[in-house]
């Protein structure tokens, strides 16, 4: 009888727990996604509404996980500021509910047009011009440029420049990111001419020798086009085909033959290159954390001209590291290889020349086919806050001056292989170089940074330097 009931009893509590497990799976879960309904703009008076939303991991009517959601808005506003078509911009959430949300875009934009003086100098650096060419004014190019950043709200860039003085230079850029209706491709074209009355030939101690003349000595004409193909927001392909011409008078034959190469006093030559970016950086003018990769094969000379065979390599990574309590570390290493069999002296490249650096060794050229180096940062944010101008401006873009100031200390390490023909005591070639040092990088609005640095090199020579991009 007891036996029974322990049965009867059993089989009531198996049918109340199905029972309350068929509720349980029709009972509506708590939900973890949110709908995302209207995408407001706000302040975006030029830039256009499809090249906004094309940087944003969202869109209108998807259903997103809150997590992924969040971490999108804080990506997607340092997309935005990766444009370089705002001075500032936050993305708000607004929520319907537990499952709908809505997005304000708060924008500023930049002032885009920029008719600039150009006051240069024509140097590699201030120190190569201060130290090495002792502050010779003559050595100064100036004109005017016209930029405009945003033409017609595409995010397209277009450049005008008519620069005199040391060198003479006429020339046109026009860029658009985005020609198709997906917008993943874009492209850009670029031409330019410039004449030379002083021209470098060769080097001796790793310094630059001039030769100066009353004529002109260099003629260049360079033009091509480019295409890229973004498929992700950090991903781009580009691929380029241009061509140039330079002719030299035969005075620069006679102090350097291999100039332009076996005696030539003309060189034609066609270019295809590839470049390849994986771009993750917060902020690109000055990042703090994040990462680049890149990637860049060059084929200077396709059978057409005979003047010239040479396939350039270059590949790049840096590493950005936010490491709390306002101190942060940077990384970044570059690898170049010249595979040509006979390198031209005016396509020269090597330590001294950007992109390739190592501080403390400004007032150096380390000429060769193969570099190597390794340059790192650690450094502390003093100070970062935003300063109104003038509240009665008429131009919005200028009332506040944003800014921040590190501290930081660094060491870099290069590495050059055979120097170049015509180069004459080429000590630091074949040898590893480097230097440690402190500096102040000043960061504010435009992308404008400055460094001071004072360094020590490995031979124990000390200078103070300064320069107006990121070492990084």
């Amino acid at each position: 009888m007891l036996q029974r009931k322990a049965w009867i009893l059993w089989v009531g509590m198996l049918l109340i727990t199905s029972e309350v497990s068929l509720l349980a799976l029709q009972a509506p879960a708590k939900t973890d996604s949110v709908t995302i309904g209207n995408i407001y703009l706000n302040g975006n008076k030029k830039t256009l509404r499809s090249i906004i939303l094309r940087e944003l991991d969202f869109e209108e009517g998807e259903t997103v996980s809150k997590a992924d959601f969040e971490r999108a808005l804080v990506l997607d506003q340092q997309k935005l500021m990766n444009t370089r078509l705002f001075v500032t911009a936050e993305i708000v959430p607004l929520y319907m509910s537990d499952t709908d949300v809505e997005v304000l875009i708060n924008m500023q934009e930049r002032w885009y047009v920029f008719p600039v003086p150009i006051f240069r100098l024509a140097d590699r650096n201030f120190t190569e011009w201060w130290v090495n060419q002792k502050r010779d004014f003559s050595r100064v190019n100036f004109g005017a440029q016209l930029y405009h950043m945003n033409l017609t709200g595409r995010n397209d860039r277009l450049s005008a420049k008519l620069q005199f003085g040391f060198t003479k230079q006429y020339a046109l850029d026009y860029s658009v990111p985005y020609i198709n209706k997906n917008q993943k491709l874009g492209m850009s074209f670029g031409i330019s001419f410039a004449t030379n009355k002083a021209v470098s030939y060769a080097s001796n101690g790793h310094r630059l020798e001039f030769y100066d003349g009353e004529d002109v000595l260099r003629r260049t004409f360079s033009t091509g086009t480019a295409f890229t193909y973004r498929p992700s927001f950090y991903t781009k392909h580009t691929w380029n085909i241009g061509y140039s011409r330079i002719s030299v008078a035969d005075t620069v034959i006679d102090l350097n033959p291999n100039y332009l190469g076996n005696d030539q006093t003309l060189q034609e030559a066609f270019l295809l290159g590839y470049n390849f970016t994986i771009d993750k950086r917060d902020f690109v003018s000055y990042p703090l954390k994040g990462s680049v990769f890149r990637f860049d094969a060059d084929q200077y000379g396709l059978g057409i001209f005979n003047d010239m065979n040479m396939l350039v390599t270059r590949i790049s990574f840096a590493k950005f590291l936010d490491l709390g309590d306002k101190f942060y570390l940077a990384n970044r290493a570059d690898l170049y290889k010249n595979f040509g069999e006979t390198i031209p002296y005016v396509r020269r490249a090597g330590f001294g020349y950007n992109p390739d650096f190592i501080r403390g060794y400004e007032k150096y050229v380390v000429e060769s086919d193969f570099l190597l180096s390794h340059r790192t940062s650690f450094k502390y944010q003093v100070i970062e806050g935003v300063t109104n101008l003038n509240k009665r401006s008429i131009i919005p873009q200028f009332k506040t001056l944003p800014y921040a100031f590190y501290l930081k200390t660094f060491m870099d390490l290069g590495y050059s292989g055979d120097p170049l023909d015509n180069n004459e005591n080429n000590f630091y070639n074949n040898k590893l170089i480097a230097s440690f040092g402190l500096g102040l990088d000043i960061v504010t609005y435009y992308d404008f940074v400055m460094r001071l640095e004072f360094s020590v090199t490995e031979e124990g020579n000390t200078g103070f330097y300064f320069n107006f991009r990121s070492a990084l």
